[in-house]
């Protein structure tokens, strides 16, 4: 039997906790570094706290709204762009305030919230219309992005076209965690939506849908523009602080 003097044993202790300490230390960093790659920006908001609510902003005026004075005007504590817009600024998914429906649209895949905070992802078939119910407030769009934590992009399903997979833009996305947080998401550099929906899953969303994007995207969180549009905004989703004096909308 070959006996290894105690010293040697300590060295190859060391070595061996180094090694491992090395290789976590890559797997944590690689699973942390789309964000920190795309210069994402997000916000995770804890909506089964009671001390918010969300609801869809629709633009003053005809030819949408700049987005530095939409915020200005409502005074939220979070907004991110909303559902995608025709040439006259008209929102081309479902918009739902205090529980009616103030737009119809034909995006299937709608993000819904409740009187107390629930989130609720819902989505409409092919000659229906997406089924509100029990949803105080909402917004469609899509395509949808994450189901169950897994990646679920299939744009024919959602109404887009074929070349919608491969092409890359400015995107913002909403999403839900496993424990009902809302996951706001805005990135300001060109990615496919497959980039977006793997962002989101890193971000902790179990569900996540698409939002409007390109040079509609855009971001604000807590009197901070993350991310600014490059043209006027037909609409976004917006988080207020319950309890708190809002501007006349």
């Amino acid at each position: 039997m070959i006996k290894i003097p105690v010293r040697k044993v300590w060295v190859y202790a060391l070595l061996i906790l180094f090694a491992l300490t090395t290789a976590v230390f890559r797997i944590v960093a690689r699973t942390a570094s789309l964000a920190e790659e795309l210069g994402a920006n997000y916000v995770i908001i804890d909506l089964e706290s009671g001390k918010y609510s969300v609801e869809p902003v629709i633009a003053k005026g005809p030819g949408g709204e700049n987005f530095v004075s939409m915020m200005r005007r409502v005074r939220p504590w979070a907004a991110i762009t909303g559902t995608f817009y025709d040439s006259n600024y008209r929102p081309q998914g479902d918009i739902l305030i205090n529980g009616r429906v103030v737009f119809r649209g034909h995006h299937r895949q709608g993000i819904g919230f409740t009187q107390s905070g629930k989130i609720c992802f819902r989505e409409r078939k092919i000659n229906e219309r997406i089924d509100w119910r029990g949803c105080r407030s909402g917004i469609a769009s899509g395509p949808r992005l994450v189901r169950k934590g897994k990646v679920d992009i299939d744009v024919q399903r959602d109404g887009f076209g074929p070349a919608a997979t491969t092409i890359k833009a400015f995107r913002c996305a909403i999403g839900a965690t496993s424990d009902g947080k809302l996951v706001l998401c805005a990135v300001a550099k060109p990615i496919t939506l497959s980039t977006m929906a793997n962002l989101m899953i890193e971000l902790g969303s179990t569900d996540a849908i698409n939002l409007d994007g390109g040079g509609s995207c855009a971001l604000y969180v807590n009197e901070r523009f993350s991310v600014e549009p490059r043209r006027p905004v037909s609409n976004v989703l917006a988080v207020f602080l319950k309890n708190t004096e809002r501007a006349k909308r």
